[in-house]
């Protein structure tokens, strides 16, 4: 059976570099945010409902502390909005270049025959006019 270092040992090996540091910068900005907000630590477990052990190894950047921990010691700090916003799609810069890349050089009119343009065919046939302003499409 692993020891509590060998499971330490194993869980940084395992961790990219960039996330390792990543963790680490989070936990320090989370230790400076509670600091400028004059809680101590246990103030800080107390309303994220956890234990100062959690808090310390939050703010150490321990890569076991449950993403749920982080994410609500940001809500009691009043960051987590920050957070959702970095990580809101239309920010996705990567993302939307990708989708681009996947868009169709051009669309064609499927066999059936040719797209008309104007209004719709259930409106040329006597249909009730329904005007919404996207005649045409």
């Amino acid at each position: 059976m692993p020891t509590s270092e060998q499971k330490k040992t194993s869980l940084r090996v395992a961790m990219p570099r960039p996330v390792e540091h990543a963790l680490q910068r989070l936990g320090r900005d989370i230790s400076t945010a509670r600091r400028v907000r004059r809680l101590s630590q246990e103030d800080l477990a107390q309303r994220v409902g956890t234990s100062l052990s959690t808090v310390r190894r939050m703010e150490d950047g321990y890569p076991g502390t449950a993403l749920h921990t982080f994410l609500r010691a940001l809500h009691v700090l009043g960051r987590l909005e920050d957070m959702v916003k970095v990580m809101a799609t239309e920010n996705d810069v990567l993302g939307m270049e990708l989708v681009r890349e996947q868009l169709p050089q051009r669309v064609r009119t499927s066999r059936g025959g040719k797209a008309r343009v104007g209004r719709p065919a259930a409106a040329k046939e006597g249909a009730a006019d329904d005007t919404d302003g996207l005649e045409g499409f």
